[in-house]
């Protein structure tokens, strides 16, 4: 199966100065951050490999930090962390004004694959529609594509599965509509106003995408995998796997007769499986839910496909096909659960990520002192990170290759060539993907 979760880009190592040498310092953009919470367990691991933080401020409740007007982030403080979690946009600022030595929780261009009109399109561009839509459902840029979408309805009568999933860049569950074919095509006109932009009337939906009506149900009830895994770097590329996942049930039986019924939240609660919208639901881990699909077709699902991006959250269809359903550049490590054995089960899946994440980053008072080696990473430094990998596992030999595949968009670079000669020799990269 194919993921990539979390992510990280590296920059140039130089000394900085640290009064205390056996400490860094870190700064956690806790005002952009969904939740408290979600910061939680990357404290704990900085925190145990010697980081102190040295902001931001305490995250507020919507109406006072409306009134109090903060916009106190990490990039407005450049001089005073190491290393900077924050989500995508405020990293970005961050990411464009780097210092030497300095890391930040961004690598750029993400958004190519983090917001849901990008995704499909990088796909497309690094796999051709094939393969490209054995990935994610078959799907259509509004309003670009609207006439495209029309003759694949009109030339696919059997494979149009009568309802259609109309997604904007939303995240957390919201910003969807599922509609039978027969309204969609009226219903992506529909129209609205955004924060900033008042006045003007702009189009709802960005995207049409064929939904998966026959998903995998346990017990009666629809789930998606969450799977976590980390870009340490992108010169050369690097993408690791973590062996730990989470599978996320619907808090609602699925029941199809709901499928295009008119809901508050535009899908009814059967039909989504976000976490977001779903907080106390039933939650699995990996090992569990291998135990009940069966190993052997657990395997067989496990080997389907495997690509490297952000943030990916899979849907299982009845026939064990995975299906890419949304790339989030910040998923939350967010660890609450009202079952008390549930949240225990969430946080042994989420605290090896992140710890295995840092510890592979080699994040620590050393890093940050150690004499600058550059933007590129050597191949000594490759095979330090799989040394380091914890649970993760290496995904570079899958990734696309241009002469595999003519004419498509794969910008790789002479040193992503240099890591493939050197992966294809080296017995350390053997047995970092045999498991060992």
């Amino acid at each position: 199966m194919s993921c990539i979760i979390a992510a990280a880009a590296l920059a140039a190592v130089v000394p900085r100065g640290l009064p205390d040498p056996a400490r860094f310092r870190y700064w956690v953009d806790y005002q952009a951050l969904s939740s408290l919470e979600s910061a939680a367990l990357a404290e704990r691991a900085l925190q145990a490999l010697g980081g102190v933080r040295t902001g931001g401020p305490p995250k507020l409740d919507p109406i006072s930090a409306q009134k109090q007007k903060i916009r106190d982030y990490g990039y407005m403080h450049m001089g005073a962390w190491d290393l900077l979690l924050s989500i995508t946009a405020k990293a970005m600022l961050a990411a464009e004004v780097l210092r030497p030595g300095q890391l930040v929780s961004i690598v750029p261009g993400c958004l190519a694959i983090s917001r849901k009109t990008s995704l499909v399109r990088s796909l497309l561009n690094a796999y051709g529609p094939e393969v490209a839509f054995s990935l994610v459902p078959v799907t259509f840029k509004l309003p670009e594509e609207l006439d495209d979408w029309a003759e694949w309805v009109r030339q696919h009568p059997d494979q149009d599965p009568g309802l259609w999933m109309l997604k904007n860049n939303k995240q957390r569950g919201t910003g969807l509509r599922l509609v039978p074919t027969a309204e969609a095509f009226r219903a992506c006109f529909e129209t609205c106003t955004r924060p900033g932009l008042e006045g003007m009337r702009l189009y709802r939906w960005y995207l049409a995408q064929r939904y998966v009506t026959d998903p995998l149900l346990i017990n009666g009830r629809k789930f998606g995998l969450r799977l976590w895994a980390l870009v340490p770097g992108a010169r050369p590329l690097r993408a690791y796997l973590h062996a730990n996942g989470l599978a996320l049930f619907s808090s609602e039986l699925y029941r199809p007769e709901d499928a295009g019924k008119p809901s508050a939240g535009g899908v009814a609660a059967g039909h989504i499986t976000n976490y977001a919208q779903n907080e106390n639901g039933e939650v699995w881990d990996l090992p569990r839910l291998a135990a009940h699909v069966g190993l052997g077709k657990w395997r067989g699902l496990w080997r389907k496909s495997t690509f490297q991006y952000f943030g990916l959250d899979f849907l299982v269809d009845a026939s064990l096909h995975p299906w890419l359903m949304e790339a989030n550049a910040t998923p939350s490590m967010k660890v609450a659960h009202e079952d008390p054995a549930t949240q225990q089960v969430i946080h042994d899946a989420k605290w090896p990520v992140v710890r295995d994440m840092f510890t592979l980053l080699q994040v620590g008072p050393q890093r940050f002192n150690q004499e600058a080696t550059g933007h590129e990473a050597t191949i000594p430094e490759v095979e330090a990170e799989l040394q380091l990998r914890g649970g993760f596992f290496p995904l570079m030999h899958l990734f696309p290759r241009e002469e595999d595949t003519p004419g498509l968009s794969i910008p790789w670079t002479p040193a992503d060539a240099r890591l493939r000669e050197w992966m294809a020799s080296s017995s350390t990269y053997q047995t970092a993907i045999a498991g060992g």
